[in-house]
């Protein structure tokens, strides 16, 4: 008697990214795609619907790849996150890591390392890439203290939201401050935890404090 499945979601904004993923997913009669998603609401929601085994997510898609981390583990404990990055970033593979991510994978990866990948990941298996190992390694050793750098990626309206954020305002307000719109500002937060390299909001607010960002 075979096997269920391996049933997995895979959410990434370009439709031909997701198309290739199926495409040579589906030639493996032990993994089953179950749904797709564009962004980080619209994951969570079919992750917290489906509970599937895996979930494959692109770090940089709208509502960022580490929120939707940390929200589809809260909606589906029993999904296990594999991040897919192109970037060399240790900060947000760190931080994806911290919410949750099983596993970080480059886009690099070859059909049967990814499909290899999902089989462990089922198993509660991580799979790190060396270079992404070698980015944890190097964020571990230079710590949790914050520096400018981060900070100097941040556009003048990102550091505005930051800083309003820090005052633990919620979206609406914020967007009511800055006379722009409650989805504007939920992007503009998405773009600052993948620049600083955090989870969610609560730490993005620490990382302002101690770095002693205040509201204008």
């Amino acid at each position: 008697m075979s096997l269920a499945p391996i049933r997995l979601v895979i959410a990434d904004d370009h439709v031909l990214v997701r198309q290739g993923i199926r495409a040579f997913l589906d030639t493996h009669a032990d993994l089953a795609i179950v749904g797709e998603a564009e962004d980080a609401d619209s994951a969570t929601q079919l992750c917290a619907e489906l509970k599937p085994q895996v979930a494959l997510v692109d770090l940089v898609m709208p509502g960022g790849g580490i929120a939707a981390t940390h929200d589809i583990r809260s909606a589906s404990p029993g999904t296990q996150v594999i991040l897919l990055t192109s970037f060399d970033d240790s900060r947000q593979i760190l931080a994806a890591v911290q919410a949750g991510a099983l596993s970080c994978l480059l886009k690099d990866v070859d059909a049967d390392g990814l499909a290899d990948a999902i089989r462990k990941a089922a198993r509660g298996e991580a799979v790190l890439h060396p270079r992404v190992a070698g980015y944890l390694l190097e964020a571990i050793r230079r710590g949790a203290t914050p520096d400018e750098k981060p900070l100097a990626t941040l556009s003048e309206r990102e550091r505005e939201v930051l800083a309003l954020m820090a005052e633990g305002l919620s979206n609406q307000i914020i967007g009511e401050k800055l006379t722009i719109s409650e989805k504007t500002v939920k992007t503009h937060v998405s773009n600052i935890l993948a620049k600083l390299g955090v989870a969610d909001r609560t730490q993005a607010a620490v990382y302002a404090w101690k770095s002693g960002m205040k509201s204008a």
